[in-house]
């Protein structure tokens, strides 16, 4: 007995060691690019994006845009969390994609170079620091908004204040609905000392948001019918930690708005990184269908392929 109780307590102490060593390697964990990174990351490329800083009060919003063409489609894309525009570098690198659309993503506040390490857990707040960027692009004569993840709730936010703006939303592995995502019990241990000490700002800027977020879906609730933009859906039907019942959760509240579904039967959370040429393809799709509605009719008649969609 003493001896079983004794080889509990070195499983308990070394169960213990490592949770406090991984959380202190968190704290070196901060995927983000420098300027200079983003950069040279792009140096070879012959549409090179650009990165550019903005402020709304005492808020930094920094963002990186390919080269405005005023004939093009403009896509902005919203990261999750935890992340940084970085995210989304490999749609830039895809000269497919840009030589169709200018190509726009964003810190979201306090990611990033978007004052890293200060929180903002509303979600009408991020939308409000994003606003922005909608300004900006407003003349875009077809304006898309994608977002993933925790960026789907505020991408929702921008679509509920633009009505007349925003003419397509893609929502990737999207939490939309209070409540529908996994909350890890670790997610309550590290928002209290001595934890919170030990983790990286990274990591508690996503864990802030994550204990906040079923209230701030909840604020932004009456507003859904303010939705007018097309909606495409990105969502795996494995996915564990933002489950699939956020699909239903907007079909039900989208109610002026075009709803097309996309759910892939094999994939978690991992849509951006694992399926990212399908996503593309549904990208292009949607472009080509508003490219294809914006032609003289002679032209139309001239084209002979469209891109299939793939299945729903």
């Amino acid at each position: 007995m003493k001896a079983f109780i004794r080889a509990l307590k070195w499983a308990l102490y070394t169960i213990l060691f490592l949770i406090v060593a991984g959380i202190g390697v968190s704290r070196f964990i901060v995927l983000r690019d420098s300027d200079a990174d983003l950069m040279d990351e792009f140096s070879q490329q012959r549409i090179k994006p650009s990165i550019h800083r903005y402020q709304v009060g005492d808020r930094t919003i920094r963002f990186m845009e390919t080269p405005a063409d005023t004939t093009k489609p403009t896509i902005i894309f919203v990261h999750g969390a935890p992340s940084s525009l970085s995210f989304f570098n490999k749609f830039f690198a895809d000269t497919n994609l840009v030589n169709h659309a200018q190509l726009v993503s964003v810190d979201r506040p306090g990611y990033g170079y978007s004052d890293f390490g200060r929180v903002e857990t509303s979600i009408v707040r991020q939308a409000e620091l994003l606003q922005p960027l909608i300004d900006r692009y407003k003349k875009a004569p077809f304006l898309v908004v994608i977002g993933s993840s925790y960026g789907g709730s505020v991408s929702a936010r921008l679509a509920m204040n633009n009505p007349n703006v925003i003419d397509h939303v893609v929502f990737v592995s999207s939490a939309l609905g209070p409540g529908l995502e996994r909350t890890y019990g670790i997610s309550h241990w590290i928002d209290k000392p001595p934890l919170r000490w030990l983790v990286s700002p990274f990591l508690l800027l996503a864990n802030d948001e994550k204990l906040a977020h079923r209230k701030a879906l909840m604020d932004i609730l009456p507003d859904w019918p303010n939705i007018t933009a097309s909606i495409t859906m990105l969502h795996g039907q494995r996915d564990d930690l933002v489950y699939p019942t956020n699909v239903r959760f907007a079909r039900q509240h989208l109610v002026n708005a075009d709803v097309k579904e996309f759910i892939l039967p094999e994939n978690r959370h991992d849509i951006v990184f694992n399926k990212r040429e399908y996503m593309t393809d549904i990208i292009l799709d949607i472009l080509s269908k508003w490219h294809i509605q914006h032609k003289p009719k002679d032209m139309v008649q001239q084209q002979t392929t469209v891109p299939v969609e793939k299945g729903s």
